[in-house]
């Protein structure tokens, strides 16, 4: 059972930033899924564990539980919450109303640039340049609106040039701010892993470039690392938090989505092509993470999440 806590974190010295050349930062890839501002899609019942993007979001009414990383977080209204890239459990009260952000932002490879210090709720005064910022942010993005649903508000939208740039110039001015809070509160990013050790590089590529019919095979995947299997298991955990089955489910799980929002392919076609046998098999597989139904989620546009 998880254990409950209302996370309070204490005040921790800023930390240096670390400076590295242009090129390195020019290698992060950035993905803005959404702003929004107003109820959450469910309430009053736990989430099934979902796979969720790095993010941030305000409880302006109500209350948010979020079962993470082997315990249970409170948001009350008035506090915010850092979301750490995984898995996670949630649940909100009746009447919940959040302000919230959801990106991506990784190394080359699919790592994500902040791994460790997330899914907490910071008290106090160090996240009010935050909120200003995404309340400048929703307001870019959605002009005078004062509402925009969670599922308004990761639609995608054709634009012409001009407003994808301006669009793109708000979200890397919050991201940051956004940044410069996390080094308040002690976060900085992690190196990227290349550094450290090149066969995380060469995993990652396997991982990525691995088909997702087919099964994960470590002895295949571990060609010309010199790793063994154990070590494979190993490094993962330590580098990335999760294990090389892990990573393909997220990637399973994140074409899923795609498919099933982006274009009209029967079930079964996406059921096969994903790796699995019967379309009943997909299905159980993607409520277990999703909470929904693939035919739900095609007609919502999309799984609940803050």
């Amino acid at each position: 059972m998880a254990r409950r806590s209302t996370t309070k974190c204490s005040a921790q010295p800023s930390v240096q930033a670390t400076a590295l050349p242009p090129a390195v930062w020019q290698s992060l890839c950035f993905e803005w899924l959404w702003v929004y501002h107003g109820q959450v899609p469910r309430v009053e019942e736990w989430s099934a564990e979902i796979t969720v993007p790095a993010g941030w979001f305000r409880v302006e009414k109500g209350q948010a539980r979020i079962q993470a990383d082997g315990r249970e977080i409170i948001v009350k209204a008035g506090q915010s919450f850092f979301t750490a890239p995984g898995t996670r459990r949630q649940w909100f009260a009746d009447g919940t109303r959040l302000l919230s952000v959801g990106f991506r932002c990784q190394w080359p490879g699919g790592m994500s640039v902040f791994g460790t210090g997330l899914n907490i709720a910071p008290t106090g005064a160090k996240t009010t340049r935050l909120l200003e910022a995404t309340r400048a942010l929703f307001f870019a993005i959605h002009g005078r609106k004062k509402e925009v649903t969670y599922h308004e508000g990761i639609a995608s939208a054709s634009r012409s040039l001009k407003d994808w740039c301006n669009h793109e110039a708000a979200f890397r001015h919050w991201f940051g701010v956004y940044v410069s809070t996390l080094e308040r509160l002690g976060i900085t990013p992690r190196e990227r892993a290349s550094t450290q050790d090149r066969r995380l590089d060469q995993l990652l590529h396997g991982l990525n470039d691995w088909p997702l019919d087919q099964p994960l095979k470590l002895t295949h995947l571990a060609s010309g690392t010199r790793l063994s299997a154990r070590s494979i298991h190993d490094l993962l955990r330590t580098q990335l938090g999760m294990t090389a089955q892990v990573w393909l489910e997220r990637r399973r799980l994140e074409a899923a989505r795609q498919r099933l929002t982006g274009e009209d392919t029967p079930l079964k076609e996406i059921a096969f092509a994903l790796g699995f046998r019967h379309p009943s098999h997909f299905t159980t597989w993607f409520k277990r993470h999703t909470g929904m139904t693939p035919t739900a989620f095609r007609m919502g546009r999309g799984v609940d999440a803050a």
